[in-house]
């Protein structure tokens, strides 16, 4: 056995283990080797870094995808009911101009910019000179109306109008002292009242408004013009 002076057994074989542990520590802490390590670490986590950058980019761009085909089938869908209710107006349009074609031109029917329908009746059909009413023919025209919507889900909206003329006669302007807006106002309600009471009208689906002269069709300065302008529509807005 190896013996040094001071010292137990197996003293000496630690004398050249010592250049190994130094030589091992050199290498530890090499700065190019600890910055080449840094670097590669940089390296992968700038990898990690751009895999979720790139797995969040395509999940995004895949909830993108999904909105636009969610989108574009409702659009188609869309596109599809729009035909159908088109097409549906149109044959509506068509039955309601077969039951009115023995009307006489007392009632007529006309699309609406909403989509609907409307039925115009003139003013002189419905009502004497200045009054709210009903004449005899005015309530033939109104059944023949009550008649095509009665049953349906529709609502019914009905609207009085009148021509420039101020109202003159002083019993007309104690009858109706707001003038012309609330003559045709009048007349509106009266159309109402005849469709729910002698209509048969659901009285849920009836609203009515009054214009007086200020949604003219025809110019007021022709007789003509102004026979047009007296009138009362009765829209239907929808189910």
């Amino acid at each position: 056995m190896n013996r040094i002076a001071g010292g137990g057994l197996w003293a000496a074989p630690l004398l050249w283990a010592a250049p190994l542990l130094v030589g091992l520590g050199g290498c530890a802490s090499d700065p190019a080797l600890t910055q080449r390590i840094h670097d590669l670490d940089q390296v992968v986590a700038a990898q990690r870094s751009t895999g979720d950058s790139l797995r969040e980019s395509l999940g995004a761009a895949e909830k993108a995808l999904a909105a636009a085909r969610a989108e574009n089938d409702r659009l188609q869908g869309s596109d599809e009911a729009f035909r159908k209710a088109r097409e549906a107006l149109e044959a509506r349009l068509k039955e309601l101009e077969g039951a009115f074609q023995d009307a006489g031109g007392t009632v007529t029917v006309e699309k609406t910019d909403g989509g609907g329908y409307k039925f115009v009746v003139q003013g002189e059909v419905l009502f004497g000179l200045g009054t709210d009413a009903l004449t005899g023919e005015g309530k033939e025209a109104l059944g023949k109306v009550a008649d095509v919507l009665r049953g349906r889900r529709e609502a019914v909206r009905v609207e009085g109008h009148t021509d420039s003329a101020p109202i003159a006669r002083p019993e007309t302007k104690e009858r109706f002292p707001l003038g012309n807006l609330d003559l045709s106002l009048q007349r509106a309600l009266r159309v109402a009242d005849w469709l729910i009471r002698d209509g048969g009208l659901d009285e849920r689906r009836v609203s009515c408004a009054g214009y007086g002269e200020h949604r003219p069709r025809a110019d007021n300065g022709t007789a003509e013009g102004k026979r047009r302008n007296r009138r009362v529509e009765i829209l239907i807005e929808g189910p």
